[in-house]
């Protein structure tokens, strides 16, 4: 479905961001169809400039220029900033600036397209900003586009060049004459602005030519009160072309302003937001691009906890599939009550009662004592007992995933507080964390127990995820050692130990 296509190539997208490279050989399957839907068209255009390298980029950037004139006004006007980006990253290899550069210089031609004329102004303003080089094959056609690119952007956009390839385009100065003699019928402060920079900037290139109609554009620039922007910057440049015993002292100061030295632009530099979004990978953060807190109102965000770097399962020990390996799978058929007797009434706690999990009930619960010995008379936990994680993961490792014991939804009245609560529940059984950590939707605990050596010495790994909602419990248990004949008898103690520390039903 486009739907499932459209979630797809934004994470692909995403991916690209993470790993640069990942899917170059495969650029071809990123071009646009004429059957796909609007929104699948313009997220492939936009992928395809990514995918640009010396090899590829000729191709791409030729698919991205038959689309330029496409009747989607928005598809072109993509394509167009598409190209740019290779461009401005020097992703396509020598010479792919200035082919592009051509490109959009042709573009500028089209008069019956002018949302394409426009963007394509933009685009030249950028490269110019970031390659100064391009300045000869760019300046000519800019006078005649002067005339009749009428969006704001891109009249901006022109007026700039105008200003930065003045010394190579002898009537420069004339066509900015005409838009300063017009300006009271301008309405965009930013094309007011890039008039007042663009002349300023010529001033000190062809002086003699520009220096009345710059006495002109600072007198109305100064009046002008409907932007405080091109008011202050205006008045500025007055008072430093005034005062200045020189005018080199000036144009040093006006010129290192506008030059650029930075290999990115502030405004395209969204390296915070691409890393939160992988901190949010897998939700709707990726297809929306944007932080939870800009679609989810704050009292529903659930905050984003990790792991302990020193993850004891994070090389050797995979996540088994809770709903593959069953219980019943590991015993034969057999029920998880077969084979033990149940567990002696919990009884009241000696000292002061205490509510383990937190849950809040009106009247305090009595703390649960341990299993009888009858009932756990062949498992007795070691009370002092150390693991490190080599050693954790080294066990863990050893037993295939496939003869792992997995028990899925015990029962649970409601999440716990913290991973604190139950780490204390369970050591006062014996049973030892190695790690814990909070995620969004549920509790994670990587535990560990021995019996007495006595009783045979097994070692029991555990995997616990203690869900949110709905609130159950998951275990995944792999015996290490001690009596095989005895393992299935011993993981099901376990298992009502467990329950009873946690006060499960």
């Amino acid at each position: 479905s486009s739907e499932l296509s459209y979630v797809l190539l934004k994470y692909a997208d995403q991916l690209i961001d993470l790993c640069p490279g990942i899917f170059d050989d495969e650029y071809r399957q990123f071009y646009v169809k004429y059957s796909d839907p609007t929104h699948i068209k313009h997220s492939k255009i936009r992928i395809l400039a990514k995918l640009a390298n010396p090899n590829t980029a000729p191709d791409i950037v030729a698919e991205l220029g038959e689309l330029v004139t496409d009747a989607d006004e928005t598809l072109g006007r993509i394509a167009v900033r598409s190209m740019t980006n290779i461009a401005l990253n020097d992703s396509g290899g020598e010479g792919a600036v200035e082919s592009i550069s051509r490109r959009l210089v042709d573009m500028l031609d089209l008069q019956g397209i002018s949302h394409v004329t426009s963007e394509a102004a933009t685009a030249l303003a950028a490269l110019v900003r970031r390659n100064e080089s391009i300045k000869p094959v760019i300046s000519a056609p800019l006078p005649r586009a002067l005339k009749y690119i009428n969006e704001p952007a891109g009249k901006a956009s022109i007026i700039f060049l105008l200003g930065e390839c003045g010394a190579d385009i002898t009537e420069a100065p004339y066509a900015l004459e005409k838009v300063i003699d017009s300006y009271d019928n301008i309405a965009d402060a930013s094309v007011k602005t890039a008039l007042l920079a663009a002349t300023v900037n010529l001033f000190f290139t062809r002086p003699p030519e520009v220096q009345h109609m710059l006495g002109r554009l600072l007198k109305k620039a100064t009046e002008d009160m409907s932007s405080q922007d091109l008011h202050d910057r205006a008045l500025f440049y007055y008072r430093l072309l005034r005062s200045s015993p020189d005018l080199t002292v000036a144009k040093s100061i006006i010129s290192k302003s506008m030059a650029v030295t930075a290999s990115q632009f502030a405004e395209e530099d969204d390296s915070e937001l691409r890393a939160a979004l992988m901190d949010e990978f897998n939700t709707l953060c990726t297809v929306y691009r944007c932080k939870p807190e800009n679609f989810i109102d704050e009292e529903n965000i659930v905050p984003f906890v990790k792991l302990p770097t020193e993850h004891p399962l994070a090389a050797a020990a995979p996540v088994v599939d809770q709903g593959v390996n069953t219980i019943t799978d590991q015993m034969n058929g057999a029920a998880l009550t077969d084979g033990y007797a149940t567990a002696a009434a919990p009884q009241p706690a000696p000292s002061a009662e205490v509510d383990l999990l937190g849950f809040g009930f009106d009247d305090p619960a009595p703390a649960p004592a341990p299993p009888s010995t009858n009932s756990l008379q062949s498992l007795s936990l070691k009370s002092n007992l150390s693991l490190s994680g080599e050693d954790y993961q080294s066990k863990w490792g050893s037993i295939p995933d496939s003869e792992a014991v997995v028990i899925s939804g015990l029962p649970m009245a409601s999440a716990p507080p913290s991973t604190d609560v139950v780490e204390g529940a369970l050591s006062a059984f014996s049973v030892f964390t190695m790690a814990s950590g909070e995620l969004p939707t549920e509790f994670k605990f990587f535990l560990y127990a021995q019996e007495e050596e006595s009783f045979g010495g097994c070692y029991f790994l555990i995997q616990a995820v203690a869900l949110k909602q709905p609130s159950s419990l998951n275990l995944t248990i792999k015996p290490v050692g001690g009596d095989p004949n005895k393992q299935k008898e011993k993981v099901d103690q376990l298992v009502e130990l467990i329950k009873s520390a946690l006060g499960l039903c």
